[in-house]
This record gives structure tokens, sequence and C-alpha cells, in this order.
């Protein structure tokens, strides 16, 4: 684990208390009002499960959703085949990191030994108007670092917390809708 987990729940909630999420939820609404902040143009792909991960590698994890950041446009990729709450879980994990400016950090040169879990090249089909060479960062859900992960994770949890009505974080209830497949009563 990391230390700080109480300082990035404090951001988390100053990130989430600055937000004005759609009511009724619609997360397509809440991109385009970070797209908005953020200044450029956010575009959500839902995509074959197998564009995003290493099908030879079956044992590692799987990454959920990704986020391809360039220099005037985001990407975000989730897969087609997620439940409808999964996508949207997995759609505010990554705005979770945009909003975090979690890019700021990632800039280091890629592990040669560590490929990531998907085909940069395989993504332009997905996304024609993506150039590979002006792409800044490849953010999937399994490459960050512990804080960055929990942060990301934290906030997107109380998104879908607030946007379901409840003030705190109620990991029990995420818990339950994972396995359940829709927000319990």
């Amino acid at each position: 684990m990391f230390t700080g987990r109480a300082q990035s729940k404090r951001r988390a909630l100053a990130i989430l208390n600055d937000l004005v999420l759609p009511d009724p939820w619609n997360s397509r609404e809440l991109v385009d009002q970070i797209a908005e902040r953020r200044g450029r143009p956010i575009t959500v792909t839902a995509v074959p499960p197998a564009v995003m991960n290493d099908s030879d590698n079956a044992t590692e994890d799987k990454v959920c959703g990704l986020w391809v950041n360039t220099d005037d446009h985001d990407y975000l990729l989730y897969s087609a085949e997620a439940p409808a709450l999964t996508a949207d879980l997995t759609i505010c994990h990554e705005l979770g990191h945009m909003l975090f400016a979690h890019e700021l950090s990632t800039k280091k040169a890629p592990d040669a030994l560590t490929p990531p879990p998907f085909d940069l090249d395989g993504l332009t089909e997905w996304l024609p108007d993506l150039d590979p060479d002006a792409v800044r960062a490849l953010l999937g859900r399994s490459s960050f670092s512990a804080r960055r992960e929990f942060e990301a994770e934290y906030l997107a949890t109380l998104m879908m917390d607030r946007a379901r009505g409840g003030r705190t974080d109620s990991r029990r209830h995420r818990m339950m809708s994972t396995f359940l497949g829709e927000f319990p009563a």
C-alpha cells in the first residue's frame, strides 16, 4: 500500500464537490462537462475486450479501461461487453485519472521489458483519428502506481455513489453492485 491515503481521499472529495453530476445520471454528460473543463475533446468508445488485452498472456491482469492522452485530445475506451454499471464505473475511473491530472506524472519512457497489455497500432482501428506517434500517454488501469489507482478508483466510487443519491463512500454498496450487476435498492 502507500502512505497518504487520507490526503488522497480529501483531494477526491474536493474534486467531487467541484463537479455537477448529471441528474438523472448520464456518464456521457459528465464526460462532456470534463471535456469542457479540460478544453479538449474526450472521445468515449466501447471496444471488444480483446483490443485492450494481450490475448497471448491470459494470466496477466486484464485492462478494464484505457485512457489515451494526446496533445489535444483524450480517448477513453472501455469493454463493449461490460454491463452498464461497470461501463459507467470504468468511465468514471478513467475520468478520475484526468481529474487528478495523473498524465502529468506518466511521461517516463515505457519499460521495454514490460510491454503494455494492448496494441497501440490495433487501437487505431477503433480510433481512426488517433495518431500513434502523437500519443503522450497510454493510461490503462493496470499500469498505475497504487496511489494513482486508489485515487481514480476512490473518486469513481464516490461519483457513482453520489449519482445514486448517496453522500458518503459506500464501498459495500459498490461491491454488492459488482456482484448483482446493478445498484442495490
